[in-house]
C-alpha cells in the first residue's frame, strides 16, 4: 500500500549544522555551507547566454556569502555594496578574500546621496550587461543617470521601503529604468511573517543582556500594522506583553482590532507604552510627537534605514547620551533627554533594523527569500521591461513554491506527493 509519509531512515534531519567544520566568520564558527538547497537548483537550470553580471547591494551577514558565491556562478558579481547598518565586518573580509570587490559606505546619507556614484564608476568600466540586486530603494532618485548605461538591464527591489521609493520616483515621471519587485508579493509574506519574531527576539536579547529587564508584563506598542508589524504583534504576545497597535489607516486598526490587538490613537499609545517598535516603512514617530513618548519608554524599529524616528529632529531639541556598555557585538543604546521637560527616553540601535542585531533569517526561510531574489534577477537578465516597476510574477513565484516544498517538507517530498495537484497548479484548478 502506497503512503504519502516518507520511510523513516529515508528522513532528512530537520537539523543537520555540523559545527565542528563549520565556516570560521570572525569569532563565530557558523554552518553557513549547503544551505540554499533552492537556490542552489535554480542556479544549476539556469542558463547566462548574453554573459549579464551582476551588482549586488545586500546585508552583508555569514548567511549571505552562499548567496552571493551562487548568484555569483551564473550572473558574476562585479561589485558587493555592503549596508552600512547590516555589515559585519568579518563577512565582509571573508567576501573580499574570495575575490569580490566590496564597499561598505560610511554612513545611510552617504547611501541616499552618495552611493549611485560608486555604481557609476563600476558600470563606466563595463562592456557586459548588468543586473542591479538592491535592499532599499537606493537607486531610485537616480534612474536617470543609470539609465545612460545602454546595457544596464535594470534593478532588482526586495523591500517595500525601497518599493515606495521606486514608485514615486515612477509617479512623478523619473523612473528611467525596468524595477522588477517583490516586497509585497506572496512568498515575501512568507519572510515578513518571521521578521517581526526576529525584532522581538532581538529587543529580548538586548532587555535581558543589558538591561537587566524582561518583555513579560511590559507595555508594548506596534506603530503600523502590516506584515510586519503583525508578526511584531504576534510575538509579543507570545512573550505575555500587553500589546496595542496604531496604523494610520482606519480600516487596518480595524484589522487590528479584529484580531485582539487593542488600536488606539498613536498619542495614547506613545504615552502608555514602555516599549515602541515602529514598523510601518515610513517616519512614524516626529518631533511632534515627542511630547506623548512615554518617560524612560524604549523605542526601536523593524523597518528599513533609520526612517521610523526623526533621530536628527530629536537631536536639536534634546541632549543625547551614548549609554552603550563597552564590549563586542552590544546593541548601541542612547538616551535621549528633552531639554525643556527633562523627560527622557532611549533609542536602541541608532533607529536601525533591531534584527540585525542578530540574523534575523536563516535555513529555509532565507533560501526562500534569496531564491525569489534570483528568479527577478533571471526574469531581469532574461526578458526585456520597459522601463516601471513592475511585480514578479504569480506563476514564477509558484515556480519557487513547488521547488521549495518537496525540498523542506517531508510529506511533498515522496514520489506520491509529487503527484499532488499543488505541483501543477494553476493549470490543476480545472482538473476532473
Amino acid at each position: 500500500m502506497s503512503t504519502f509519509l516518507p520511510k523513516k531512515q529515508h528522513q532528512t534531519p530537520e537539523f543537520n549544522a555540523n559545527i565542528e567544520r563549520g565556516t570560521a566568520v570572525g569569532k563565530r564558527c557558523v554552518d553557513i555551507t549547503g544551505k540554499m538547497k533552492v537556490l542552489h537548483e535554480l542556479a544549476k537550470g539556469t542558463a547566462n547566454s548574453d554573459g549579464t553580471h551582476s551588482i549586488i547591494l545586500q546585508h552583508i551577514l555569514p548567511t549571505t556569502i552562499e548567496y552571493i558565491d551562487i548568484v555569483n556562478s551564473v550572473y558574476p558579481v562585479d561589485l558587493v555594496i555592503s549596508i552600512v547598518y547590516s555589515s559585519d565586518q568579518p563577512t565582509v573580509e571573508a567576501l573580499r578574500a574570495k575575490g569580490y570587490n566590496v564597499i561598505v559606505p560610511p554612513s545611510i546619507d552617504y547611501m541616499k546621496t552618495e552611493l549611485w556614484k560608486d555604481v557609476l564608476r563600476a558600470l563606466d568600466g563595463f562592456d557586459h550587461p548588468v543586473v542591479l540586486q538592491e535592499v532599499g530603494g537606493y537607486m531610485s532618485q537616480w534612474s536617470k543617470q543609470l539609465s545612460g548605461y545602454p546595457r544596464f538591464k535594470g534593478c532588482v527591489e526586495d523591500t517595500k521601503n525601497g518599493l515606495w521609493r521606486y514608485q514615486e520616483a515612477e509617479s512623478n515621471g523619473q523612473l528611467k529604468l525596468p524595477v522588477l519587485s517583490m516586497a509585497d508579493t506572496q512568498l515575501k509574506r512568507v519572510e515578513d511573517s518571521l521578521i517581526g519574531d526576529a525584532c522581538v527576539y532581538s529587543l529580548e536579547k538586548v532587555l535581558r543582556t543589558q538591561l537587566a529587564s524582561i518583555l513579560d508584563g511590559l507595555r508594548c506598542g506596534v506603530i503600523g500594522w502590516g506584515n510586519i508589524g503583525k508578526s511584531c504583534a504576534t510575538a509579543f504576545v507570545g512573550r505575555n506583553a500587553v500589546v496595542s497597535v496604531y496604523d494610520i489607516n482606519p480600516v487596518v486598526n480595524m484589522l487590528g482590532y479584529g484580531r485582539g490587538f487593542y488600536p488606539m490613537p498613536l498619542a495614547q499609545l506613545l504615552a502608555e507604552s514602555d516599549v515602541v517598535m515602529g514598523c510601518s516603512g515610513r517616519r512614524s514617530i516626529r518631533v511632534a510627537d515627542i511630547h506623548d513618548i512615554k518617560n524612560g519608554a524604549l523605542l526601536c524599529s523593524a523597518s528599513s534605514k533609520d526612517i521610523e524616528i526623526d533621530l536628527k529632529g530629536f537631536a536639536a531639541i534634546c541632549d543625547v547620551e551614548d549609554l552603550t556598555p563597552k564590549g563586542d557585538d552590544l546593541c548601541p543604546i542612547e538616551k535621549y533627554t528633552v531639554r525643556k521637560t527633562g523627560k527622557f527616553f532611549y533609542v536602541l540601535k541608532h533607529g536601525t533594523p533591531i534584527d540585525f542585531l542578530d540574523m534575523p533569517l536563516q535555513g529555509a526561510i532565507l533560501d526562500c527569500t534569496f531564491s525569489e531574489l534570483f528568479v527577478c534577477m533571471r526574469e531581469l537578465s532574461t526578458n526585456p521591461h520597459p522601463p516601471g516597476v513592475v511585480e514578479l510574477s504569480s506563476e514564477l513565484q509558484v515556480l519557487v513554491a513547488q521547488k521549495w516544498l518537496p525540498t523542506y517538507v517531508e510529506t511533498f517530498s515522496t514520489s506520491e506527493a509529487l503527484k499532488d495537484k499543488t505541483f501543477f497548479f494553476p493549470d490543476s484548478w480545472d482538473w476532473k
